[in-house]
């Protein structure tokens, strides 16, 4: 027998519809048309959407004070910069909203925190975007999307143990792409290396020309001794912003090294002034033509626990070169949005 709902129950969930309905409409409108317009709880003002909450949200929500929340901004270039910070509920719905239409329009966007915009522009003074809000106007005109997105996605990721065999896992990519900020790039990317589904970082680029491809950024990064040992095929590590590369070096010749007082031997030795990757075992050059060079075997662990540790062997010694990068930022599962 088919139970009828009272008028007062029936008449919340039209109005709840109909609230839908508008949010829709408004998002799309903005994303395929570029149009402005309002819903009840989302609204386009100057080129940017956002989720506007008030002090008492009807669903039975309540909030100290209304907020703002940038959803997304259409950029001068017609592009769209996409809010991919983690927010709270219900701007999260409207996030999702906005990522769902996207699927389905041909307008180039890149999916990226606007806390990373906030710390490019402000050099990482600050990295919250709430506490330096950039102006839409300002916006639109100084950031680009150079390599779009294909939007948030799962995907499966190839690497090789210390003995060359390949294994998979996968990893959420939050729509990887690259962007210019007040003519500098950065690229957009989620950290496979990094535990758990990946670590996200806003990475600036040394270069002063644009990217073509995710790749082409990528390999930005890889300073010139990582790209050549890879063409030869070695099986070059990576965690985080470090590359482990095999050499064909000695222990015997090392040590002999280490005895005339070219470089020390250390245990547990941390890579960097402030760093927190840490070497099991390190060779470290102090004096002579390889000032400055790090051999390392053994584990490769982050002291945060932030990274998948890296088993580079016991046998065979590795050199360790730092990437070639600007500033980094990385955003914690609180900031970075990984559903």
């Amino acid at each position: 027998m088919r139970r009828e709902l009272p008028s007062d129950e029936v008449n919340g969930r039209d109005r709840k519809v109909t609230k839908t309905m508008q949010h829709k409409l408004v998002i799309e409108n903005f994303i395929n048309r570029g149009t402005e317009g309002s819903g009840t709880y989302v609204k386009v003002d100057k080129g940017m959407l956002i989720s506007k909450i008030p002090a008492l949200y009807s669903n039975g929500y309540k909030w100290r004070e209304s907020r703002e929340t940038p959803l997304a901004a259409r950029l001068d270039d017609d592009s769209l910069l996409v809010n991919g910070a983690r927010l709270d509920w219900p701007d999260r719905g409207h996030q999702r909203s906005v990522l769902t239409a996207l699927q389905h329009s041909p307008i180039p966007f890149g999916v990226i925190p606007f806390h990373s915009i906030a710390a490019a522009w402000t050099d990482g003074e600050v990295r919250d975007w709430n506490q330096a809000p950039i102006p839409t106007g300002k916006l639109r005109k100084e950031v680009g999307i150079v390599v779009p997105s294909t939007g948030e996605r799962w995907q499966e990721v190839t690497e090789k143990d210390k003995h060359g065999r390949l294994k998979t896992r996968n990893v959420h990519t939050l729509g990887d792409s690259v962007v210019s900020v007040r003519e500098r790039y950065y690229l957009s990317s989620v950290d496979e290396t990094g535990v758990g589904a990946g670590m996200y970082c806003f990475t600036e680029l040394h270069t002063d020309r644009a990217p073509r491809t995710l790749q082409d950024a990528i390999n930005f990064l890889k300073p010139k001794v990582v790209v050549e040992a890879e063409a030869r095929g070695s099986n070059v590590r990576r965690q985080g912003e470090w590359f482990a590369i095999p050499t064909k070096l000695l222990s015997s010749e090392l040590m002999r090294d280490v005895e005339r007082g070219l470089a020390v031997y250390r245990e547990r030795h941390v890579l960097g002034r402030d760093g927190h990757h840490e070497l099991e075992e390190a060779v470290i050059y102090r004096h002579g033509p390889q000032k400055g060079e790090v051999y390392a075997r053994g584990v490769l662990k982050h002291t945060e626990g932030e990274h998948h540790k890296v088993d580079l062997g016991t046998i065979r010694w590795r050199l360790v070169v730092h990437n070639i990068q600007g500033q980094s930022y990385t955003l914690k599962g609180s900031q970075a949005q990984f559903d």
